[in-house]
């Protein structure tokens, strides 16, 4: 049947059934049914590649660069045959995969937890009967039925369409419900204006009808947006480049280290050392060299960065993402929902005699005769109704309402004023009511009021103007002249050019009427004129002014039209110069010239699924790092396209499979804390980073200052391990508690192609495994020539090690501040972990059975002022160099 991929929206009727062999009055035989599924498959969507299982998420963890150099020297220690090295590596390689997998395990379990498992079941027409049947089975040519908050389970072309307002914005991204017609349309229109089609994953608002299904699974509109989330291939994160050329670096140097290492010994000490001697030292020094701590710790400021973000209302999908959202450099969001509230509400009410916003009319008091007409106008939209508040006695966060979406924003804003609906039934009866409709455009009810029976009408305000023979002003009523009739037309013309979704009210009394005729709506007083959007979230504002401080650039890309888009951005400050790009005019660009929209374009709309990821394309090949943010099923491209996908709580299960980091509420504002805590993360791994390189290759200099002046070793391997231990435990995982500087949103994005370790890192990093290790080397060799006590140098050498990153730690956790503007106490444990590694240090000088181990002497008082004078020396040169730095900065 290749007649199922034409434009079924410009065919007649009679043409859709044609092609798809169809009858609207019996439907499908059982037997066609059956035929047609086996021939065609079930109605079900391909399951998301992103959902993985729990022995894949684990072997995910081992493909770290930092784990396999840990693997590599787990290895080389068992050829060694230091076996208790082996198991420590090996330990820590296992337990860092344990505890990423145990993070993105958990949270992929959490997000199985916000899917919904209902069963969706459809109300199909088959052998002339109408029966319920699982969605599953539904076939192309069924009749599908459906009435008011139906969930559409294929695509169809509608045949019966009642007073139809479909929400479609999971498919093409409007907020606003959709009116349905049954008549053929343009064959060019976008999918959006296809008014005469039903589409998968979206939901029946008001009114009922029939379609016939032109579509199942792959091949609904939801199908082919499937396909293009398999076919757009995941961008590696900012980390996983840096942390892959950091990987590479210290591949290359543990070489360089061990070759250089063995090679001076044979140059200088082959009489000294026996060649199988030389060649174990010096891979067991390399092997050293490598920050085993650095995995495990990585790991931990992830895993509690994924906490602290989950506490922000947001929950992260794999660990590597939150650290990334510190790196977003350009902010993607959908209006609806994330700019918006995701619900319509009266924004102003204009009268003849006055206009207020919302806030206003909160605020004022209606009983005094002036709000005469604002008072009328609530009371018509309230009656005049056909929604309902559930439970008026809640708190207004709490009321749940049911009905169209603009009846409901008319029942919240008389509701706010003290005037309920089910009150207001009671004391105004409705006698009878003639529905909204397309073609009238207006609803109307008549109710018994005290002084007689009263008309009510509500529709769009040019119908409303157009019946209306009089005003309301004051209580008077003013005929409606040339120039008030044009100053109406105006005001109606200016807030719908705002954006604004317009509604008129207006009534006239009706004593001794009995029924209500269509022919009834004349002579009408006009009331007032409601402004009717979606508003916007109240922190949205600061949110984004906050984000433009922190360097990130907000783009808006939605399915609304591009005045509704338009008026939002102005609103926040995101219309730079008032340009707005729609999905027609992109698809007229070449990719050169969207790279040009792009500088100077911050509004997208009427855009479908292929634009979005080609914006999302676009920004990345300039460079920047991409968060984008969704709801619908039409945004998984673009989610799982972008460097960081962000899908809102109230969306769809395919956004929220594919997204890195799922909004447990739906507002900007969590995505701006979630990327501040990112460059906490960063910030945090950086410090990590600085710790353990600056003395990862501390003994590295003492081996081989041993080898070139033919000394004994400085150091000995069994010290070197439990120096790793004192240095590369709980020191460095207790850095990941660091609370996130006040100045890290102030800071620009950083670049993709940054390094992790910067210039100040370099410096520090040199500056304490070069100079300050000669220095140490230098207090042995004097030590060797003035007590000629090996012990002793050695045990000097081994504390000197262990005091110098217990005192420094304190300088590298701020790149900002001078040490003695920091508070030492603030982080409980670091606290707690210099406390243990001071421990461990005394106890292998001090405790007989582990100097017997370690081969350490106890220290005078003399040895410690020595000790105690280098490790100041560290700090003063770490606090030299950051205060360069700073003042390079500032000028």
């Amino acid at each position: 049947m290749s007649t199922f991929f034409m434009n079924f929206h410009a065919q007649s009727i009679s043409q859709v059934l044609e092609a798809v062999q169809a009858d609207q009055t019996q439907g499908l035989s059982a037997e066609q049914a059956d035929r047609r599924r086996r021939e065609r498959g079930s109605n079900t969507l391909p399951k998301s590649t992103q959902t993985l299982s729990a022995l894949r998420i684990f072997l995910h963890q081992w493909r770290s660069p930092l784990i396999i150099i840990l693997l590599v020297a787990g290895t080389a220690s068992v050829f060694l045959r230091e076996h208790v090295d082996a198991v420590i590596i090996y330990g820590t390689a296992g337990f860092n995969a344990l505890i990423g997998f145990f993070q993105e395990y958990k949270a992929n379990r959490a997000l199985e937890k916000l899917r919904s498992m209902v069963e969706y079941k459809a109300l199909i027409l088959r052998d002339g009967v109408k029966k319920y049947i699982p969605s599953t089975d539904i076939v192309v040519g069924d009749i599908l039925f459906f009435t008011p908050g139906d969930k559409i389970q294929a695509d169809g072309r509608l045949l019966v369409a009642d007073h139809i307002e479909i929400n479609e914005a999971t498919v093409t991204g409007e907020s606003a419900p959709v009116k349905k017609q049954c008549e053929a349309i343009s064959e060019e229109a976008v999918l959006a204006d296809r008014k005469n089609m039903i589409y998968r994953g979206t939901e029946v608002v008001m009114g009922e009808g029939c379609a016939v299904i032109t579509a199942i699974g792959r091949d609904t509109e939801i199908g082919r947006i499937a396909t293009m989330v398999e076919e757009t291939k995941e961008e590696e994160t900012p980390l996983q480049r840096q942390l892959g050329r950091l990987a590479r670096t210290i591949s290359v140097m543990v070489v360089v280290i061990a070759v250089g290492l063995f090679g001076l010994g044979v140059l200088l000490a082959s009489d000294t050392y026996h060649p199988f001697e030389l060649f174990e030292t010096s891979v067991a020094v390399a092997v050293a060299a490598i920050p085993e701590g650095l995995a495990i710790s990585l790991t931990v400021i992830l895993a509690i960065g994924m906490q602290q973000i989950l506490k922000r209302r947001a929950l992260v999908r794999r660990p590597l993402a939150a650290e990334t959202l510190g790196s977003v450099s350009v902010l993607c969001v959908d209006k609806t929902g994330t700019l918006t509230e995701g619900r319509m509400r009266v924004s102003h009410l204009l009268t003849p005699n006055m206009s207020l916003t919302t806030e206003e009319i909160r605020r004022a008091p209606l009983q005094q005769p002036e709000y005469q007409c604002i008072r009328l106008s609530l009371h018509i939209g309230a009656l005049a109704n056909t929604g309902s508040l559930e439970n008026p006695s809640a708190s207004e966060q709490a009321w749940r309402f049911t009905g169209d979406t603009t009846d409901v924003a008319l029942l919240h804003m008389a509701a706010v004023v003290g005037m309920e609906k089910q009150a207001l039934d009671k004391t105004f009866p409705r006698i009878a009511n003639v529905p909204f409709s397309s073609e009238q455009k207006y609803a109307a009810s008549l109710h018994q009021g005290d002084l007689g029976k009263v008309l009510y009408v509500k529709g769009a305000p040019e119908v409303i103007l157009s019946h209306s023979v009089a005003y309301e002003s004051q209580g008077t009523h003013v005929p409606v002249d040339t120039k008030m009739h044009t100053w109406f037309e105006e005001q109606m013309k200016s807030l719908t050019q705002q954006g604004y979704r317009t509604l008129a009210v207006a009534y006239k009394p009706m004593d001794g009427a009995t029924t209500l005729q269509e022919s009834d709506v004349e002579d009408l007083i006009f009331v007032g004129l409601f402004a009717i959007s979606d508003p916007l979230r109240a922190e949205v504002k600061d949110t984004l002014r906050v984000a433009r401080q922190a360097g990130i650039r907000t783009i808006m890309i939605t399915g609304d039209h591009a005045q509704t888009a338009q008026t939002i951005a102005q609103e926040i400050g995101l219309a730079r110069n008032g340009s707005v790009c729609d999905g027609a005019a992109l698809d007229t660009l070449s990719d050169d010239e969207l790279t040009q929209t792009l500088r100077h374009t911050d509004v997208f709309a009427r855009v479908d699924p292929k634009h979005k990821i080609r914006i999302v394309r676009a920004l990345q090949k300039q460079g920047e790092v991409v968060a984008m943010t969704g709801d619908g099923v039409n945004d998984a491209p673009a989610l799982k396209g972008a460097d960081i996908g962000i899908a809102v709580g109230s969306g769809t299960d395919v956004a929220k499979e594919i997204a890195d980091l799922v909004l447990l509420d739906d507002g900007v504002t969590t995505i701006v804390a979630a990327i501040e805590e990112g460059r906490r993360i960063y910030q945090n791994i950086k410090k990590v980073v600085l710790y353990l390189l600056s003395s990862s290759f501390s003994e590295v200099i003492l081996i081989a200052g041993s080898l070139i002046t033919g000394m004994p070793l400085a150091v000995l391997p069994a010290q070197i391990l439990w120096i790793n231990i004192i240095e590369e435990s709980f020191p460095t995982i207790a850095l990941a508690f660091d609370k996130g500087e006040v100045q890290n949103m102030s800071d620009a994005p950083r670049k993709k192609s940054s390094s992790l370790l910067d210039q100040e890192m370099k410096a520090m990093i040199g500056i304490i495994s070069v100079l300050s290790s000669l220095i140490l080397f230098g207090i042995f060799v004097y030590m060797m020539k003035a007590t000629q006590n090996l012990p002793l140098a050695r045990t000097i050498m081994f504390a000197g090690l262990g005091v110098g990153p217990l005192l420094y730690i304190y300088s590298v956790r701020s790149m900002r501040s001078m040490i003695w503007s920091m508070n030492p106490l603030n982080n409980h444990f670091l606290t707690g972990s210099i406390v243990f590694g001071w421990a461990m240090l005394l106890i292998a000088i001090y405790v007989r059975p582990f100097q017997l181990l370690l081969k350490t002497v106890p220290l005078s008082a003399e040895h410690w002022l020595v000790l105690f004078a280098f490790a100041g020396l560290n700090v003063c040169l770490i606090e030299i160099i950051k205060w360069i730095f700073l003042i390079r900065k500032k000028v």
